[in-house]
């Protein structure tokens, strides 16, 4: 079981109405929809998108519209959205909405969490991945064992560092390097990591279009398919994001 988010399409809706036309988009992939698991199923939950971290961005002349999915147009028993900043929404017509402007938040944000990690790089003992940690447990599983590959990993300066700046809620480092190993995900070819943040950057690993069809990131160009459906959206079709579990 897994979130994910999925970025909806769809006609043009008001804001007050948008939980019931997103429960009737959402509904022939309810895994629950069927006495026996719905085959074309992929949520058990889902709920509208609310975080400060990465709103929707909003062209400037249309700052305050109503029809902006937002704490304010959408009643708070239908969905509990967090106030945002100017110019900052949950969503809406696709016309009012600045993709790149998210997207070159996106890339400046990788840039920064690429300077902030070559600062420490250089503040710090070169570090090992964990799969150098692991090659050497399989080599000698009795003599090295897993939680020594895991200790001995976490144990080095760099990684210590990253973690200390993650609980702390360093702006660069988030929570996600608690899970993932910060070495071997700097170690990626930046310029294609720096494009996969901007591909990202609007869509999310989901996207239900507008006629009803559901694709995602397991598919091969998804990403590029997915930027260029939103970019020809008709201005008044309405775009969001829900948080979704399976």
């Amino acid at each position: 079981m897994t979130k994910f988010i999925v970025t909806v399409c769809l006609p043009p809706t008001k804001p007050r109405k948008l939980p019931e036309a997103i429960t009737a988009a959402m509904a022939p992939y309810d895994i629950n929809l069927t006495d026996e698991w719905n085959p074309v199923g992929e949520w058990d939950w889902w709920t509208i998108r609310s975080g400060a971290s990465t709103p929707y961005l909003v062209l400037p002349a249309h700052d305050g519209d109503r029809r902006l999915v937002t704490a304010s147009t959408v009643p708070r028993r239908k969905a509990d959205l967090d106030p945002l900043g100017p110019l900052e929404c949950s969503g809406g017509p696709r016309g009012m909405l600045d993709f790149d402007a998210m997207r070159r938040r996106s890339a400046h944000r990788y840039d920064a969490l690429l300077a902030a990690w070559e600062e420490l790089t250089a503040q710090h003992p070169e570090a090992q991945p964990l799969s150098h940690f692991v090659a050497r447990h399989d080599s000698d599983p009795d003599g090295y064992s897993r939680e020594d590959a895991k200790r001995d990993h976490l144990a080095q300066p760099l990684v210590q560092e990253v973690a200390q700046r993650a609980v702390a809620g360093d702006p660069h480092f988030g929570m996600s390097f608690l899970l993932n190993d910060p070495i071997a995900y700097f170690a990626q070819e930046h310029e294609e990591a720096r494009r996969s943040a901007v591909l990202s950057a609007v869509p999310g690993f989901a996207l239900l279009a507008l006629d009803g069809t559901w694709s995602d990131g397991q598919s091969d160009g998804y990403w590029e398919r997915a930027n260029a459906y939103l970019d020809d959206l008709h201005a008044e079709a309405v775009v969001l994001d829900l948080l979704c579990h399976c």
